[in-house]
């Protein structure tokens, strides 16, 4: 077995169970409970959860989506989020091979992973994972020789929405994004650099709006109907962290960013 393949393989099963921990913190953080007492249970009828009942999209299936004691439909999303996060890793190892890079891609996959499920779930971008988050990439940007266009990344991706917020409210007196999606956007632009930040708002909007526009029509909800933002961004975010480098060039863009 070569070493690339036994690296994908890797990073691909230990996706599938940080895949099980991101659905714990995806219930658990929006409802302030803690991530560490008491263990797996089941939301329904409270029984703790045999570690036999508990492997990460096997249980799942042999289970047939229900709980072994109440029967309990288990949600979709739990083996959604193991398997897609065990995907992404095992193609994050594929595109970077055993690097720092690597390192630094599974950290921002894994936070936008959870942020984006919860956002889809509950509206809400949690600042418990948004601040650390800030801090992590401007940290792992600087050890990487790019501290300059992390905290420049940071500071306008946060400065960035926050103007398309206040222009949107003094225009229509209504709030149109919450500050939730500045942080993302800083937490990206921490990762990524300041170059990354463009070619972000430029796809997460444009997709946003398509598919935000499709939904509108099919549900027949109102214009003033709430749909969750973060996903999209969390997207162009990892666009740009596989094919980056692709597009700084492309584009034209003065140096390179943090994963570049």
């Amino acid at each position: 077995m070569s070493v690339t393949l036994f690296l994908v393989l890797a990073c691909g099963l230990l996706g599938l169970l940080f895949g099980s921990f991101a659905n714990v913190l995806v219930h658990r953080l929006p409802r302030g409970e803690s991530i560490v007492f008491p263990g797996s249970h089941c939301p329904h009828c409270d029984h703790a959860i045999a570690w036999y009942d508990n492997i990460p999209l096997i249980s799942w299936l042999l289970l047939r989506g229900s709980c072994r004691h109440c029967k309990a439909p288990v949600a979709l999303r739990y083996p959604l989020a193991e398997a897609g996060l065990g995907i992404l890793w095992a193609l994050l190892a594929w595109r970077f091979q055993l690097s720092a890079e690597l390192g630094t891609a599974l950290v921002l996959s894994f936070l936008l992973w959870v942020l984006a499920w919860i956002d889809l779930e509950t509206g809400l971008l949690l600042d418990v994972l948004t601040k650390p988050g800030i801090a992590i990439g401007l940290s792992l940007s600087a050890l990487a020789g790019h501290a300059l266009d992390a905290v420049v990344g940071a500071l306008a991706g946060y400065a960035v929405f926050w103007l398309v917020a206040r222009i949107f409210l003094l225009l229509t007196g209504r709030e149109g994004m919450g500050q939730g999606d500045f942080k993302l956007l800083a937490m990206l632009g921490a990762f990524l650099g300041w170059q990354a930040l463009p070619f972000v708002i430029f796809l997460s909007s444009l997709v946003g709006a398509v598919v935000g526009s499709l939904y509108l029509l099919l549900t027949r909800n109102s214009m003033r109907a709430q749909i969750p933002y973060g996903p999209y961004l969390a997207a162009a975010g990892m666009v740009w962290v596989v094919w980056g480098d692709v597009l700084s060039r492309w584009l034209g863009l003065p140096g390179q960013g943090p994963l570049l």
